[in-house]
Parts: C-alpha cells; structure tokens; sequence
C-alpha cells in the first residue's frame, strides 16, 4: 500500500523529501478536497496525509472501507484545533496517550 500527502507547496516538498513520493500541492482547500477525492478513489493507496487547516475545511471524506487511513498533520504553525491529530488518533485506539507527548 502506497502512502499520499496532500498540502501545500512546503509540506509537499517535506513530504518528497521524506521519501513520500506522491505528495500533492494544492493552493486551498477547495484543491485539497479534490486531490482528497482522486487518492479516496485509488484501491492501493494505505494512508492519506492532509494538511489539517485544509481537511479541517472539507466535508467528512466518505469512506466505507477501513483503508485508506486519512490522517491530518500539523502545519508549521502547529494543530488547527490545539492538539496533534496523530496523538489524539492514537488515544483514541490505544485508551491512552503517548510516552513522552503531552495532552
């Protein structure tokens, strides 16, 4: 399974740097949701990587499937709604929050 990264010009960039080789730039989140919708549509695509101030505007990603996985990341300016989205994903299934990460 493939991973997508969709955000804007600097996380796309961080993204290829990193190793994700499809990482989408989009200019808004009106971009975002249709870049969202193309990787939604693809069946060897695991975990879907979205700026979170972008996914924050988009609708509910409608997905009956258990993959792919769509996870919001921080910008530089850090979490839209005041936590990680990956720390409250993980509390969410584990009961608890990770070592060494606060909130």
């Amino acid at each position: 399974m493939r991973i997508t990264a969709i955000g804007d010009r600097s996380m796309a960039m961080a993204c290829r740097a990193g190793g994700i080789a499809r990482a989408v730039a989009c200019a808004d989140a009106e971009e975002a949701e249709q870049a969202l919708t193309g990787a939604l549509a693809e069946k060897d695509i695991g975990v879907i990587l979205v700026l979170d101030r972008y996914l924050a505007a988009i609708p509910g990603p409608q997905n009956p499937g258990v993959y792919p996985v769509v996870i919001g990341v921080p910008g530089p300016s850090g979490p839209v709604h005041g936590e990680d989205a990956v720390a409250r994903a993980v509390r969410r299934v584990a009961g608890r929050g990770l070592p060494g990460v606060s909130g």
